[in-house]
């Protein structure tokens, strides 16, 4: 006789909140590995190269990221939805398919839109002379959507070897060396952005190697195309795709603003200050990987109480990981600074303001993930908030607050969003998927 395991069973709560810690104690323990390789290249980039040429770095790479998620076209996330509806391995081969169309017609677009929309696009940072770097940056925008769509679909299957080893091993590892290699060989200018594009062509290999083990080479790369299941995917994922946008530009606009306002010295100390957050980030970001499947499930089931639990049990740790980070910056942060380089230490103030912000929104956050299912569109008007906020407060604040000003303008925008978000997320109830926005 079959049992019919009931939704909110206790089961199911159990299964989910294994896979949940397997899920992010893997991705935190491949987090520190990424975090060994990562800080080489701190010193690499600060030591070598200078706050400078860093700067430049970091510009360049917000524009290409920014672009590379556009492309992605919000399939990084739901892609999951798309997965669970194919049911037989074709079907979902067929999805992935589809979506690997749309993603790569777009991000070799966009790469050839940033290549030729280079120098206007510098000469808004006054920033001209690093023209042939963005358009050589431009090429890695293919590699980045390819990345994210590929990884996202083998972990519909909650599988994370793949994820772990991309994200904490190959693109951390690849990106110091490259980047010591270009330096040694004499790229002294261009080296760093060499060795991002370097980096992620490498992340995408091993990518596209995954995906194919799990689902079939052979079922993804031969098969029908249709305009409707292209065009369905794209609906689906528009408004997706138009939050995370959203959501990137306000982590990046401060990025754009200090090199709009200030030198590109003043982005590299802006941007080794939130390297230094990366490590609080990440801490969120390892509960992603496995929370996006199970809670998709529960929203597929209608299961609120299996959600709820779901995002309780991921906050609870998430706040107890992050707490002790968040300490060692307050206490010996500026110290850190100083080890990559004394001209870092200005930067301080700002590491200080964007730990505290990070720490209290990545929590509050964590409800953007089921919304993104149950009520997407209200994820794009929480970001597209946040980034009128942004962008009406930011010169009152830097003209009052200087360099941290602009600091103050992200935390407080994103803190308005996630209040705002989780607001509407406790009185949206679950629905049948074919009445969600």
């Amino acid at each position: 006789m079959t049992i019919i395991t009931p939704p909110g069973s206790a089961s199911d709560l159990a299964k989910d909140q294994h896979d949940i810690q397997r899920g992010s104690t893997l991705s935190l323990l491949g987090f520190l590995a990424r975090l060994c390789a990562r800080v080489p290249f701190l010193f690499i980039a600060g030591r070598l190269y200078g706050s400078a040429t860093y700067g430049e770095y970091v510009l360049l790479t917000a524009i290409v990221e920014t672009t590379a998620l556009l492309s992605t076209f919000g399939l990084k996330r739901t892609i999951f939805s798309f997965i669970q509806e194919g049911g037989e391995d074709k079907k979902n081969a067929a999805a992935i398919r589809h979506s690997l169309v749309i993603g790569l017609t777009l991000s070799f677009s966009l790469m050839a839109l940033i290549q030729v929309m280079a120098m206007p696009v510098l000469d808004f940072f006054s920033a001209s002379e690093a023209q042939t770097n963005l358009i050589i940056l431009a090429c890695a925008v293919p590699f980045i959507s390819l990345t994210d769509i590929l990884l996202s679909s083998t972990l519909s299957k909650r599988i994370m070897r793949y994820e772990i080893a991309v994200r904490c091993f190959v693109e951390p590892l690849s990106l110091t060396l490259f980047s010591l290699v270009f330096y040694l060989i004499g790229f002294r200018e261009s080296g760093l952005i060499l060795a991002f594009v370097f980096a992620y062509g490498l992340a995408a290999a091993v990518s596209a190697f995954g995906c194919f083990k799990v689902f079939g080479l052979r079922n993804i790369l031969i098969g029908d195309l249709h305009v409707a299941t292209l065009l369905h995917i794209a609906r689906r994922s528009a408004s997706t795709c138009l939050h995370d946008c959203t959501r990137v530009l306000i982590t990046r606009i401060d990025i754009f603003a200090v090199g709009y306002f200030f030198s590109t010295s003043s982005v590299g100390l802006y941007g080794m200050a939130r390297q230094f957050l990366t490590v609080i980030e990440k801490i969120a970001l390892s509960f992603y990987p496995m929370l996006m499947p199970v809670v998709s499930t529960a929203v597929s089931n209608s299961d609120r109480k299996r959600l709820l639990e779901q995002l309780r049990s991921a906050g609870r740790r998430l706040v107890l990981l992050q707490l002790p980070v968040v300490l060692l910056f307050y206490f010996h942060g500026e110290y850190l600074l100083g080890l990559i380089g004394q001209e870092f230490i200005g930067s301080f103030q700002v590491l200080l303001i964007l730990a505290a912000g990070c720490w209290i929104n990545s929590v509050i956050q964590l409800v953007e993930i089921p919304l993104t299912y149950m009520r997407p569109s209200a994820n794009v008007f929480c970001s597209l908030l946040a980034l009128t906020v942004y962008l009406t407060s930011i010169t009152v604040m830097k003209e009052k607050f200087g360099f941290n000003g602009i600091a103050l303008t992200s935390v407080s925008a994103t803190f308005l969003a996630n209040v705002l978000l989780f607001s509407i997320f406790t009185r949206t109830e679950l629905e049948p998927n074919d009445n969600r926005d």
